[in-house]
């Protein structure tokens, strides 16, 4: 049976704009006790404006996957494409400047610099990817708005709630206005209504701003707000009934 969605997200398959797709991509991990290929082949298409939510028990290498999707590993073989881009072969340099501009990441903890406001967090990536100071902050400003949090641009990460925070961390990843956003547990970390606040603002977001988002999850809440839902066993995707 078909999750809302599911069916047209199919049609994009074959005929929608693919912002990301994997081919075969495996992963292998080496330790004392021998090789341990946790990835083992993985195909995937992420159409544009739609949300995928990836499930699989622990250990099954889901943040392995997101990892690799976002350029933050690099797989063993197989090969990546953003919006046609093959991206595996790339150096550090140009990947970098790939995940500044391109991708962004939301992460089950908010991983914000405690010493700068909201504000001054959202700006960071704008800088190091070369804007200007002035159009860096208003676009910071622009996505803090966005997410509810217009009155705590000044604020740091001590003074704001774990909700709060986290909704930083989804202005931080959506300011370069990225052509994919990768999310692990976004709202993993939190109790349970401000999880549920988090869940609907993404979902909102990205139907708003026809936002691509891959979202790694144990929520079955969550995966039921997406567009398609995948399932990571035994180091391959399977769509999920």
């Amino acid at each position: 049976m078909n999750r809302p969605g599911q069916s047209s997200m199919r049609q994009g398959v074959e005929h929608g704009d693919v912002v990301l797709a994997a081919t075969g991509v495996a992963k292998v991990y080496h330790g004392p006790g021998g090789a341990l290929e946790v990835l083992k082949g993985v195909d995937l298409e992420v159409i544009h404006g739609t949300i995928l939510a990836i499930l699989g028990v622990s250990g099954a290498g889901k943040s392995t996957l997101l990892n690799i999707l976002g350029t933050l590993d690099r797989p063993d073989r197989g090969t990546l494409a953003l919006r046609g881009q093959r991206l595996d072969g790339l150096g550090d340099e140009a990947l970098a400047q790939v995940r500044a501009r391109r991708i962004g990441f939301v992460f089950q903890f908010h991983h914000l610099l405690p010493e700068f406001s909201a504000e001054e967090n959202v700006m960071m990536p704008l800088l190091i990817a070369g804007e200007a100071e002035a159009q860096a902050r208003t676009r910071a400003r622009e996505a803090l708005t966005a997410v509810g949090l217009r009155e705590r641009w000044e604020h740091r990460p001590a003074e704001l709630s774990g909700g709060e925070a986290q909704r930083v961390a989804v202005a931080r990843a959506l300011a370069p206005e990225p052509e994919l956003v990768l999310a692990d547990e976004p709202s993993g970390n939190l109790d349970p209504g401000a999880a549920q606040h988090l869940q609907d603002l993404i979902v909102s977001l990205a139907r708003e701003k026809h936002q691509t988002f891959v979202i790694v999850t144990h929520n079955d809440r969550l995966a039921s707000l997406a567009d398609r839902v995948l399932t990571l066993e035994s180091g391959r995707l399977v769509e999920s009934a």
